[in-house]
């Protein structure tokens, strides 16, 4: 049973007036640049025992084109900004997308396993070899904008066969994919304008 100064975040969401929305950016796509409509409170919410827990965000975000209502809770500091906490609450995705990467790049996903030992080495081997494409992305990436982990798995596809590769020769190659990549996504949003 709820007591009387509880409330469930949805009938919350239903209390909040037009005017107390805000309309956040939270990240550029590949489609579009991603906004939000985001309002956000500090709240206690209720534990298991019916008791109030610590003190934190609740943050409700909602899709202006399909609706879609998220809601989430932050230990932020009470003085952390609109603008961080849409950043940190749209952070999923990038957590979601190294899970992408590991299952299509370095073989996550690839396993036939009879135990656990096995499954706990195939893991290990892959976790490392995404944490080594990850370093090298960010060494890389201070000499190349926008690099990603799958620019650096196809370096490797480019030098592993050849027995000399300069690097001027991988920066070119690079810088003229991002280019591609640039070209095609400027052209998608002035299409969806």
């Amino acid at each position: 049973m709820i007591d009387d100064d509880s409330v469930r975040v949805d009938d919350l969401k239903k209390r909040i007036a037009d005017d107390e929305w805000r309309q956040v950016f939270i990240r550029d796509t590949e489609r579009r640049e991603l906004w939000t409509n985001m309002v956000c409170f500090r709240v206690y919410p209720r534990e298991k025992d019916g008791l109030p827990g610590k003190e934190c965000w609740l943050i409700i975000r909602e899709d202006p084109k399909s609706r879609e209502v998220k809601y989430q809770y932050s230990n932020a500091p009470a003085d952390t900004s609109y603008d961080r906490l849409a950043q940190m609450s749209g952070s999923r995705y990038w957590i979601e997308r190294t899970f992408e990467d590991g299952k299509g790049i370095a073989g996550l996903a690839d396993y036939q396993l009879r135990g656990w030992t096995g499954w706990h080495h195939h893991m290990t081997m892959t976790i490392l070899a995404m944490l080594y494409l990850m370093v090298l992305s960010i060494d890389l990436g201070k000499k190349i904008e926008f690099l990603t982990v799958q620019d650096v798995k196809e370096i490797f596809e480019v030098i592993m066969p050849k027995q000399h590769v300069t690097s001027e020769e991988l920066i070119q190659l690079i810088i003229e994919k991002h280019k591609r990549r640039l070209s095609a996504r400027q052209s998608h949003h002035r299409r969806n304008k």
